[in-house]
């Protein structure tokens, strides 16, 4: 009679290809248990052992969670047959997300693709207005019929994950940086360049009658967006800055609009 071979955990993974490190880690956690233990403490795996790591590294490969296994080894072939329609719907489901991702990071390398470095959160408010685009535009459907200003939030918002306006704030947030100050020409031309980038589409809202009303009487209730699903690439100090920008903005336009005025 031949006697069955054994084989210390060395030999062991390399037979099978699992390294020593990954055999022990599923001896702790009771996963696959070698055969037997010497008198020193040392494993021992057997033939038995290879036919079970066999089950183990299928149900792996189908992406049963390792914690999981050890009760899927115990199931019936009906019950396992069960196990793998599940299974499939659930790797359909990730195919689904890592398609989701992948889309993702392509519209955002081609932001990011260019001669114009765009910083870090930047980056990351446009990877999330993506991420959850579903989200945010069911929460702007919601919203926009609520005031005038609701409605044109939600006209310009899509502006948030053009290449054009993650540049922009890319930029402002450098001039921001360097220490300019909200009167700089360069910042002023940068915020200017922004709002005629909004021009066309807020221009057709506001010769609505019932917008313009609403505008002028404050009618609606203005809802603020949701600030998980709509954050500001800006910090507190940014936004300080920004609503400076906009009063120094104003103030140009009103000083170029009486200059004109005194020309004529």
């Amino acid at each position: 009679m031949t006697m069955e071979k054994k084989y210390s955990i060395g030999e062991f993974a390399k037979l099978t290809g699992i390294t020593e490190r990954t055999l022990r880690h599923y001896d702790q956690i009771g996963l696959l248990k070698p055969s037997e233990y010497t008198e020193h403490g040392h494993r021992k795996y057997d033939d038995s052992s290879i036919a079970e790591l066999q089950k183990i590294l299928v149900l792996k490969f189908l992406d049963v969670p390792l914690l999981e296994i050890s009760e899927h080894l115990k199931l019936s072939q009906q019950d396992l047959s069960s196990t793998l329609d599940i299974q499939a719907k659930l790797l359909e489901e990730k195919r689904k997300q890592i398609d989701s991702v992948l889309e993702i990071i392509a519209r955002v390398q081609r932001t990011a693709t260019g001669q114009e470095a765009i910083d870090h959160d930047s980056l990351l408010v446009l990877i999330h207005a993506l991420k959850n685009e579903d989200a945010r535009n069911r929460w702007l459907r919601e919203h926009e019929a609520d005031s005038a200003l609701n409605k044109i939030h939600a006209s310009t918002v899509q502006l948030e994950a053009d290449k054009e306006m993650t540049i922009w704030t890319s930029t402002m947030k450098r001039y921001i940086q360097e220490g300019k100050a909200p009167s700089d020409p360069k910042v002023l031309d940068h915020a200017e360049a922004m709002v005629s980038t909004m021009k066309p589409i807020v221009e057709p809202l506001l010769e609505d009658e019932e917008i313009r009303r609403q505008l002028e009487y404050y009618e609606g209730e203005f809802v603020e967006p949701n600030p998980y699903l709509f954050p500001s690439a800006f910090n507190k100090e940014e936004e300080k800055f920004m609503e400076q920008v906009i009063e120094e903005l104003i103030q140009r336009k009103i000083t170029r609009h009486q200059r004109e005025q005194r020309n004529s």
